[in-house]
């Protein structure tokens, strides 16, 4: 006895692995985690260097955050499921991903519009009340226009439609990449 080591040591990996499952939605938050801080990165490049007009930067947000749900329905399905997932497992997870990242990009983006800098909220009123001057609005109609856009225009709008905007556009990729990425296991039927 005084030579022996502790069994789990010589437990498989693998076996290990099969032993402690982890939840879709934990997985999830992980991965969701991962990605929010990317896409965290992303925002922020955009908000310090007043960058609100580069679309390059908004096609690379989107590009990342279909890599994002690409990968993560991938390495769960390889990873975590066994090499299988249903086409509603893929879509409900990469969902799930993109809620998780949407409420990390939306904190941070509360934080930095309400303690920071709120240039953003500006920037768009001001591009809101420009665009209805080049549309012809009287000055009585832009105005009443701006104090209802104004009440839109605060750090905790933004964070909620954030949340509800990355979860159903993450929805929609989901939609489309669970069709490429489901692999149901094959059954045998013996019944002739």
């Amino acid at each position: 006895m005084l030579g022996c080591s502790p069994s789990f040591i010589f437990v498989p990996y693998n076996l290990l692995m099969e032993q402690q499952k982890i939840s879709p939605a934990k997985s999830a938050l992980n991965f969701g985690t991962v990605l929010g801080l990317v896409l965290m990165i992303i925002s922020l490049i955009i908000y310090v260097f007043e960058l609100y007009d580069a679309k390059w930067l908004s096609y690379l947000n989107y590009l990342v955050l279909i890599l994002g749900i690409v990968l993560g329905i991938k390495r769960h399905r390889d990873l975590e499921k066994g090499g299988h997932i249903t086409y509603g497992g893929a879509l409900g997870y990469g969902t799930l991903v993109s809620l998780f990242a949407g409420i990390i990009l939306a904190f941070v983006s509360y934080i930095y519009l309400a303690y920071i800098d709120d240039g953003l909220l500006k920037y768009t009123l001001e591009q809101q009340e420009l665009q209805m001057y080049e549309q012809g609005l009287s000055d009585e109609q832009i105005e009443q226009a701006m104090s209802y856009s104004s009440s839109f225009a605060s750090p905790g709008v933004v964070a909620i439609f954030g949340v509800l905007g990355n979860t159903f556009i993450g929805f929609i990729i989901s939609l489309i990449a669970a069709a490429f990425l489901k692999k149901e296991p094959e059954h045998f039927d013996d019944t002739e």
